[in-house]
């Protein structure tokens, strides 16, 4: 389980990248990409949101082992 929310945290932040690299196109004097804005910032709230549930969840599994 550790496993599993560690991986939906990184994607999380892989999916939050994406949405900073479809807004930083401006910077370089292209237009923006909201596909890459809109997908990125839902994926990664959806990612982000999973992770926490979970381990709001099972979070006393975590603190037995200790």
């Amino acid at each position: 389980m550790r496993l599993f929310i560690t991986t939906l945290s990184l994607l999380c932040l892989i999916s939050f990248g994406y949405a900073l690299a479809g807004y930083g196109r401006s910077l370089f004097g292209e237009s923006v990409r909201l596909d890459y804005v809109v997908g990125g910032l839902g994926a990664g709230f959806v990612f982000g949101g999973l992770a926490m549930a979970l381990w709001y969840w099972k979070r006393k599994d975590f603190y037995d082992e200790l």
